[in-house]
């Protein structure tokens, strides 16, 4: 996709489950989606997602699609554009969050208080080199002792400066059943993070932006916007927690939503 010359609108759309279904089964929806956004001039458009760089774009290739006018990996903790052929980094966001003191032996020390407690939480060893988040596992043992465990959590990474995104895993993207996504990253990075600084970057006006995903660790991100919708294949948990839902299912879901708009 062309970068747009004159930005309007910004849409965020996380990435599997969402942007295209894991099993590969919508490349026709995928096709038109595509196609729309390319007659949106002003219309950013980009994946916001928690897997890696790697991940997303192998993805991209492996399906042929078109890449997005910005790509954000990690969880919202790296940002890059896409222009002429390249992914470009965005330097000034990793300032944002150096400008922090950030260091990965924070997480590392806030996981390894939480197993002191008695609390333990599996490395995704996917994610290990990702240079300003860590993922891990929580599988749910007892449903009172879960609630307090995932409490205490959000409680230490407070303590230590850190934002935790609890989430229930989606089996149907590969992850473990009966266990939660636990992702830390910096304070004013995530998912809402990479919304605020596009929105403030581009000088988008907030009644002309939009985002898109299925599950909880979505829902920061889609309240960091005017217009927030779960895709109708989204989890359970997400739909409970987050009311604004599309009338279909991934790309079709957010193609329905984005014909819509006003200009």
């Amino acid at each position: 996709m062309l970068m747009p010359r004159h930005i309007h609108a910004l849409a965020c759309s996380d990435f599997d489950e969402t942007y295209f279904a894991h099993d590969r089964s919508n490349a026709e929806d995928v096709a038109a989606l595509t196609q729309f956004l390319s007659t949106q001039t002003d219309l950013l458009f980009g994946i916001v997602s928690a897997s890696t760089l790697d991940m997303i774009t192998s993805c991209l290739d492996e399906m042929q699609m078109e890449y997005p006018h910005f790509i954000s990996s990690n969880s919202g903790t790296e940002l890059y554009y896409y222009k002429e052929g390249e992914l470009i980094y965005d330097q000034s966001y990793e300032e944002v969050l150096l400008e922090q003191g950030f260091s990965k032996t924070t997480i590392i020390e806030t996981v390894e208080q939480l197993e002191q407690e008695g609390i333990h939480l599996e490395l995704q060893a996917l994610f290990v080199n990702a240079p300003f988040s860590r993922n891990y596992y929580y599988y749910e043992t007892e449903a009172e002792q879960d609630k307090l465990h995932l409490e205490r959590i959000r409680n230490i990474a407070t303590q230590h400066g850190l934002i935790v995104n609890i989430s229930k895993c989606n089996p149907l993207i590969g992850d473990p059943a009966n266990a939660y996504d636990v992702d830390f990253f910096p304070q004013r990075a995530g998912k809402d993070a990479i919304v605020r600084y596009l929105i403030q970057k581009y000088d988008i006006d907030f009644e002309q932006t939009y985002a898109f995903g299925d599950s909880g660790n979505d829902i920061k991100m889609l309240k960091a916007v005017k217009h927030g919708y779960l895709v109708s294949n989204a989890t359970a948990e997400a739909k409970s927690l987050y009311p604004h839902h599309a009338s279909h299912p991934y790309n079709k879901g957010i193609l329905s939503i984005l014909q819509k708009r006003t200009v």
